[in-house]
Order: C-alpha cells, then structure tokens, then sequence
C-alpha cells in the first residue's frame, strides 16, 4: 500500500511539472518566422524580367551589361516549405550563388520595379501600343546555355561620362558620318539625292553592340568609328541625344522561343530606353505594330518604315529619331521665287527658292577644297550647314572623294566659330525621302561583317544573324524651319556675303553644343 501511494505521488509531479514547462513555451510556425536574407536566393515560383530605373546611372557601359539581381517572387501567396526554409539557412556555395545570378528576377528589395512603359531615350514618352507585352520568357528548364564570350568579364563603372569621352565620342560620329555618306555617294547613281541620319543609324548599330562579342564586337565598334577601349559609349550617346527639337526612342519585338539575356535587356532600358514586346506570330499584325510605333515616335513623318517582315523574324531592333527646329530668321514667304538650279548632266530646272537680301549667315571659303560654306542658325543652338562647290554642277563629286574626317569635322567647327553676317541667300526648298539597305553600306564598309556575326550577347540558344537592316530618312525644309525624321530596323555665294546653292550641294543638319550631325544628304536634282 505504501509503495503504490508513493507511485501515484510520483506520477502527479510529473503531470504537474509537464503542464508547467507546456505554459510557458508559446508554439512557433516555421513558416510564420521571418526567413532570414537568404530567403531571397529561393524562387518559389518562375520570377519575372524587371526593367529597373537607373538610379544613380548604369553600372557598366562596355557592352558587357550588369545582371538583375534574383529574388524571390514578393507577390506570391505561396508559403515556403519546410523544407525549402532550412534550406535556405544553408550557405550557397560560389557556383549556385552564380546560377541564381542567372536567373531572371525581381526588385532588389523584393517589390516588383515596373519602368515606364515606352519611355524616349532622350526622356520623353512614347507609349507602348495598346495590347501589347513586355518581359523576355525565362529560359526552359533544363536548358543548358553554351557560354558567349566576354560575359565572364567585369563590367567597368562607368556613372556619368566625362566632357572627354563625351567629346571623343561626338568626333566618332562626325568621322562616321562622312565615312557612311562617302560609300553612299559611291554607291549612288551621279545626280541623285541623298540623305540619312547618321545619329539615326549609330543609335541603332550601337544598340547592336550591346550583343555582339569577340570580333563583331571589335568591327562594328571600329565602323562607328569607336577606338578599342574607349568607355562610356552607350552613357555618353545618351547624353548626346538630349538636343532640344530632337526625339530618340528605341523598341525590341521578339519572338517568343528568343531567350532575351537579362544583362541585353537591363542595358538596352539604361542606356536606350528599350522594352521588349512579344510578336504575335501574324506576319501583318507585326508588321502593322512595328510600322504605327515608327508613325507615332517621328510625328507621322516616317509613315512606313517597312514593306515586310523577313522570314520567321525572331528579333527586331528599332531605332527612330525626330527633329524639328526653327529659322533664328525666318525667310519670307514673299520673297520665295522661281530660280533656276543647275544639273550635272540635265537641263537647269526652275525650283522654288526662299531668297533674303540680308540674311545672317556665317560663311567662308575653303581654298584647297574649292567650296563654300554657309552656316545658317537654327533654334536650340542648331544649325544648317551648306557645302557648295566653286565650280560646275559635277564639281560636287570631287569634294565629296576629297573630304576626309578631320578636314570635313574641322570645316563645321570652323562655321560654328564664324561670326554672322548679312549676306544675299538663294536656299531652295527641300523635301527629301530616303530608303536605304544599311547591311549593304555596312558590308561596303567591312564585308561580310553580318555575315558571321558573334551575337551571343543578345540572347541565349542558337546563334543569330543579321539579316536586314532598313533606314529611311525624310526632311522637309521650308522658310520656317527644318523638320526631319529617321527611322531604323535591324533584323541589324561666290563671295563671302553671298551664298547662292543653285546647283547641287552638300548639307549637314548640325548640332554645335555636342559638335554631332544629326541628318546628312546632297542635293543634286531638285525634282527628283
């Protein structure tokens, strides 16, 4: 009896001493804790592409863009696993750490960072069509990605270009604008017009660069007349096409199996202002997109950029500029009369021309070269800069072989240093519309550049190629003022107070705050 009684007494101190210890411990769900910073290299659901704001200004700008950082998915309902949370507790050795880089991913501080849709590179709005997508598709699972070259090297920092590297890459594309305009005019039929944009066509090719490796790489960057190792190209593009009267915008269509690199995409929206947009697969439907986001960014000016689509498009790149500037002097439209225009090779032609007895004009004459230059001031520190030669209509065709890029950049620096003076003006009206293949000038320039192309850069899988690259430029100048636009897909006086250009010439649309041409052409037949 004694024994038992001593065996109950014991078990009700345990009771009691259980029901204490339970009390005093509040119950915990591992999933209702908070997971510690490591939580964020777990991708509970296929996250998405973001686009984010540059905030304090790109981080590299070597064509070797930065990655987006991966987090895991904020706006997913779904609780993490047990498993997945001790998971997380675990350290992540260098090569997973790497492959969760890889990934596609969200904002950094786990909120989705969503860009504005559709904005310029220069700032301005031009917004997606209704309808449309942005985002790359992630890549498939299993997808073993072969390595492209120069993606294992560092980006360099490169924050805010200096007035240097800003003014060596100004010279770049005056040297590539008389480069691109001497193969055009070699090309060209004698007595026929020219134009193009040379900013139009850098913006674009240089949108390219972002994806080219190894000695693509190289090539294009030397056809643009970038020196090897010359940084902050993208950054200081930027900075050139902040021109007052000037829109720059760029847009990406892809096709759905087009595994986009985060590092393309990320340096296209710093640097271009670029969202990609899925193409529906209906060749017409593309097309017609394509085209109405041409028509809206240069103001209707460029109503059709392209006839077709290339066979199975996988990814377009495009680029469009528009400008539109006025006279510091308008010309009177009283005073705009029939002259006669000479011709080489034809019979002159009567031309409406806008004439001013006393218009401000800086001009001089280059002896060596034959020609006259005039300097006509348009608004926002702009101006139209005209090249007549001293002599017969053909003389044109002599200037243009003569002109090399340091004669041809120091003649428009000469002009914009050359004060005005009221001098005796015959300017003819001009509308002029210019389509043209850019693969085949760039082929001129380095053949078979595009034929082989390393575009490894641009998106994972098999490699591409450029297949077509369409420009068409329009400028219409009248005694108002100059309006012109251009548009890109890649799929790649006899005297100093007189200055008469009543025979074919040479023009140049130029800015001189960056000292960059922004449109270029000749005229040579009026009625043309």
């Amino acid at each position: 009896m004694g024994t038992r009684l001593l065996t109950m007494k014991l078990c009700l101190l345990l009771v009691c001493l259980v029901a204490a210890v339970t009390a005093s411990v509040t119950p915990v769900s591992v999933l209702e804790t908070t997971p510690p910073r490591k939580m964020n290299l777990i991708r509970v659901q296929p996250a998405r592409m973001v686009y984010p704001h540059p905030t304090t200004g790109p981080a590299g700008d070597t064509g070797t863009p930065t990655q987006p950082v991966p987090i895991s998915n904020a706006s997913s309902r779904e609780e993490p696993s047990l498993d997945a949370v001790l998971q997380a507790l675990e350290p992540l050795g260098p090569e997973e750490f790497v492959a969760a880089l890889e990934e596609p991913g969200t904002a950094a501080n786990g909120s989705m960072a969503t860009p504005e849709p559709g904005t310029a590179a220069n700032g301005s709005m031009a917004t997606p069509e209704p309808g449309t997508t942005t985002g790359s598709p992630s890549t498939p699972p299993g997808t073993v990605t072969p390595p492209c070259p120069g993606d294992e090297e560092p980006a360099e920092t490169c924050r805010a270009p200096t007035r240097e590297q800003k003014a060596e890459v100004a010279e770049a594309l005056g040297t590539f604008a008389l480069r691109f305009y001497q193969h055009m005019a070699e090309s060209a039929k004698p007595g026929t017009n020219l134009l193009f944009s040379p900013l139009n066509v850098a913006l674009g090719l240089s949108h390219l660069l972002l994806g080219a490796r190894g000695e693509t790489q190289q090539r294009l960057a030397a056809i643009l007349g970038y020196r090897p190792g010359l940084t902050c190209v993208h950054g200081a593009l930027r900075q050139l096409v902040n021109v007052s009267g000037l829109l720059s915008a760029a847009n990406i269509f892809y096709h759905s199996d087009m595994h986009l690199r985060p590092r393309f995409l990320n340096e296209s929206w710093h640097f271009y202002k670029a969202q990609p947009q899925e193409l529906s697969g209906n060749e017409s439907l593309d097309l017609q997109r394509i085209n109405e986001w041409v028509c809206k960014v240069t103001r209707g000016l460029v109503p059709q950029l392209l006839s077709q689509l290339p066979d199975e498009p996988r990814l377009v790149l495009l680029s469009a500029v528009y400008f539109q500037a006025r006279w510091q002097k308008p010309f009177k439209t009283k005073h705009t009369v029939l002259l006669p225009f000479m011709r080489h090779g034809y019979q002159p032609v009567d031309v409406l021309t806008m004439t001013s007895k006393k218009y401000p004009v800086a001009s001089f004459t280059d002896p060596r070269l034959q020609v006259q230059v005039g300097r006509l001031e348009l608004s926002g520190r702009l101006s139209l800069v005209v090249l007549v030669p001293r002599g017969p209509p053909e003389a044109l065709g002599a200037v243009e072989q003569t002109l090399d890029p340091s004669t041809f950049l120091a003649l428009l620096q000469r002009a914009a240093n050359t004060p005005m003076r009221p001098t005796t003006v015959a300017l003819p009206r001009l509308h002029l519309d210019r389509a043209m293949d850019v693969v085949d000038m760039v082929h001129d320039m380095d053949f078979g550049l595009f034929l082989d192309a390393e575009l490894c850069g641009l998106a994972r899988g098999p490699a591409v190629a450029v297949d077509a690259v369409q420009h068409r430029a329009v400028l219409t100048l009248d005694e108002k003022g100059v309006e012109a636009a251009g548009a890109m897909a890649t799929s790649v006086a006899r005297t100093a107070l007189q200055l008469e250009a009543l025979q074919p010439f040479l023009f140049v649309l130029w800015d001189e705050a960056n000292a960059i041409p922004l449109f270029m052409g000749r005229l040579s037949d009026p009625q043309a």
